[in-house]
């Protein structure tokens, strides 16, 4: 018997994975009203009308999202919503990051069924569900984050601005319209974030300001 689960937010563009994921749901928690989404747009749009959502299953590779620029969105504009990652990709290095980046699971899509209810159901219980063969105990090491310290200290205060609202999943267009600055200037600014970092797109770059800051 499990306790109430109210509401569950799926962010995957495949409808049949959405349909097979919304019927293992609603297997073990037939009274919770589960709320698709296709799309990164169509999923802040959600979110925002039901951030009391018991748990968001996010698929990292939908249009609209950046690398872990969805999860980042989450995490710095709704950390109380638990997010477990759901996706084809397998890579140890993937995983660790999701968890880096605040993931409080990882399934892969070719597990089973029982393998995605058992995840589903440990997350909301409060417990982490990430793969057993992942090594976690990798990190950082001082002289790394002394370096990344530096680099992000370099950054001029309307980079640093910049660099913030990438972290939360912002596109240039909206960065530009927030800033009141021109969509080329933000494209300016990143490549100056990317140059300082020693970064080849944005999201190594805000895993490495995330990094210093789980570091803190």
């Amino acid at each position: 018997m499990f306790f109430d689960v109210e509401k569950i937010i799926i962010a995957d563009d495949h409808p049949m994975f959405r349909s097979a994921l919304k019927q293992s749901i609603t297997s073990d928690y037939e009274n919770c009203d589960i709320i698709e989404c296709e799309s990164l747009d169509d999923l802040r749009k959600h979110v925002k009308q039901n951030d009391e959502a018991d748990l968001l299953i996010l698929d990292l590779n939908m249009p609209g999202a950046d690398g872990f620029s969805s999860l980042s969105y989450m995490q710095s504009n709704y950390p109380n919503i638990p997010v477990i990652i759901i996706s084809a990709v397998e890579k140890a290095e993937i995983i660790r990051q999701a968890k880096t980046f605040g993931a409080l699971g990882y399934i892969s899509k070719s597990a089973n069924i029982e393998s995605i209810r058992a995840g589903i159901r440990s997350v909301l219980e409060g417990n982490l569900f990430f793969p057993e063969e992942i090594d976690f105990t990798s990190s950082l090491n001082n002289e790394e984050i002394k370096h990344i310290t530096q680099a992000v200290s370099e950054l001029t205060p309307q980079q640093y601005k910049v660099l913030q609202m990438i972290k939360q999943g912002l596109l240039n267009k909206q960065i530009a319209y927030d800033l009141h600055i021109t969509e080329a200037t933000v494209k300016a600014h990143v490549t100056a974030i990317m140059r300082k970092l020693n970064v080849n797109n944005r999201t190594q770059a805000v895993m490495k300001v995330t990094l210093i800051e789980l570091a803190e």
